[in-house]
């Protein structure tokens, strides 16, 4: 029978043993060098997956050491993305001192490859519109002595001149790729073209006549980009229908490099423009509102005093009036001007109504001036005009009422603003495109009679105590059914009240309750709650029957 097995170990065996353990092999501290790869594309995704592994190892609570070795590893991605971010400042800021060491372009386009060729002519022979230096003009507006009712050009009112030729390029324009141009065929171009007012008045509907092309596509059509050398175009009838007039807003998103007015005077309807890109910030909420063939954003900017022209050599448009004060200042390019009074228009119109036609500024200069001149008694007493060559750096004013061409000599860019003499002129400017029967534009001028459940001529009239005739009435209500038969048409003109009358209420020192305003907000805003149903779109909570400010919204 096996019993237990008892071990005794002597204390000598003892030691011997506990001597043999003691040469066992153990680790010992150690440090380790890992390599951490990340690839160039994966870094934002590595801080991601390091900042995860490290809140994961401290919720675990492991041993100090590899919670080190992990936030190394995420501390030196970060490390490596804000050397990214730095070097890319040092760059811009390089590139900065390099722009503004180096000259500022003298003209709008690369003029060897993209730009067309300039006219063979040099303008106007002479120049008899009066110039004004800059100091010259501040004081006769000071002094009350400004004759605003002829054309002047002003010098050295564009202290930031080489600022805005740095800022306007064809290059820089082309990097804009939101916005879209309404560009017209040659062909569409010359049927447009009418000394009948009446045929140009209503614009919401001749959308459907332009194609909208991004500027790129713009500058492919009108100038030489990516056209091959052989096939560069000349200044005349290949570009003639090509000047563009862009709200400020829609191309420029910043402050521009230049005063408001002319030289910092005169600039009562700029005063405005801080509203009215407020009340534009919202446009959003209410395109719902309107045809979703409209860009409702875009359509507030007809209101604006702020446009830049632009255009190839051999562009501009037909006689025609503005309709407001003007001031141009030309960055870029050469333009030719051609002016008249309105009765030795008038004049003219009647007495070569075989020869006069209207025509773009390219073929009124090639083919009809000349015979004005020599058979028609054009340049004499009763047929007096004013001509000039405006140059680089010159702002010229316009009166509203002028008849006016300009022809690009060069590639050209300008900045428009429309002027105001005085507050009282933005006030009647306001008016006037809510309700004013007697100017005779649609759809501006009746633009309130949307603000009821019809086009409701009467209504508005009677609201503002100035209706029209019986004969008027009928013919313009005809237009305006043809034109906004429906509420989602309507709500058009009623956007347009409102924006107009936010801009007036909500800028400090004008007296927008003077307005057609102080009544026609809480009509206006109150019919549009009520087609909202209608079209399936929300009142914006702001948009009430009183005019609040709406919410500070970033612009």
């Amino acid at each position: 029978m096996m019993g237990t097995r008892v071990l005794c170990l002597t204390p000598l065996l003892l030691l011997v043993l506990c001597v043999a353990m003691s040469d066992a092999a153990q680790l010992q501290d150690t440090n380790f060098a890992l390599t951490f790869r990340v690839q160039k594309d994966e870094f934002d995704k590595a801080l991601e997956e390091t900042k995860e592994l490290l809140a994961f190892a401290e919720e675990k609570k492991m041993t100090p050491n590899t919670i080190m070795f992990i936030r190394t590893a995420r501390d030196k991605v970060v490390g490596a993305l804000q050397d990214l971010v730095k070097r890319n400042e040092e760059e811009l800021k390089a590139e900065e001192r390099k722009k503004s060491t180096s000259p500022p372009p003298t003209s709008l386009t690369n003029l060897k490859d993209e730009g067309v060729r300039s006219m063979r002519s040099e303008g106007a022979k002479k120049c008899n519109i009066k110039k004004h230096t800059l100091a010259d003009f501040a004081s006769l507006v000071n002094n009350g002595k400004l004759d605003m009712r002829k054309p002047f050009i002003v010098t050295g009112a564009m202290p930031e001149f080489d600022a805005l030729r740095r800022a306007f390029t064809s290059e820089i324009l082309m990097e804009n790729t939101q916005i879209e141009l309404k560009y017209l065929s040659p062909v569409k171009a010359k049927e447009k073209r009418s000394f009948d007012k009446q045929d140009t008045q209503v614009q919401d509907d001749e959308q459907l006549e332009y194609s909208l092309v991004t500027m790129e596509k713009y500058f492919i059509n009108c100038f030489n980009h990516k056209a091959k050398p052989d096939f560069r175009k000349s200044g005349g009838a290949d570009t003639e229908h090509c000047e563009q007039t862009v709200a400020a807003a829609l191309l420029f998103n910043g402050s521009i490099p230049q005063a408001d007015g002319i030289g910092g005077h005169l600039d009562f309807l700029q005063r405005l423009e801080p509203a009215r890109d407020e009340f534009a910030s919202y446009a959003g909420e209410l395109q719902a509102f309107v045809t979703s063939k409209l860009d409702i954003k875009q359509s507030l900017t007809r209101s604006s005093s702020k446009f830049f022209t632009f255009g190839p050599a051999g562009s501009g448009e037909q006689l025609r009036q503005e309709g407001h004060p003007f001031a141009d200042a030309l960055v870029h390019g050469k333009r030719r001007w051609f002016l008249m009074a309105p009765k030795d228009f008038s004049a003219l119109r009647e007495k070569a109504k075989d020869v006069l036609e209207p025509a773009s500024a390219f073929m009124f200069f090639e083919q009809q001036k000349e015979e004005l001149e020599e058979e028609h008694g054009l340049g004499g007493k009763k047929m007096k005009f004013w001509e000039c060559n405006q140059n680089p750096g010159e702002i010229i004013y316009i009166p509203g009422d002028t008849i006016m061409t300009s022809l690009s000599m060069v590639d050209s860019f300008s900045y428009k603003q429309h002027i105001a003499t005085s507050l009282t002129s933005v006030l009647e400017r306001v008016n006037g495109n809510i309700w004013a029967p007697e100017s005779g534009m649609i759809p501006t001028g009746y633009q309130l009679a949307a603000c009821f459940p019809h086009v409701d001529l009467n209504a508005a009239g009677s609201m503002l105590g100035s209706s029209l005739n019986p004969m008027q009435g009928q013919i313009i209500g005809q237009i305006m059914g043809q034109y906004y038969p429906s509420v989602i048409a309507r709500n058009t003109l009623i956007i347009n009240v409102l924006a107009e009358c936010y801009a007036v209420l909500h800028t400090p020192g004008m007296e927008g309750k003077q307005t057609a305003c102080g009544v026609a907000w809480e009509q206006c805003a109150g019919q549009l709650a009520r087609n909202a149903d209608t079209v399936g779109a929300k009142m914006p909570s702001w948009l009430s029957t009183k005019p609040t400010r709406a919410p500070k919204k970033e612009l």
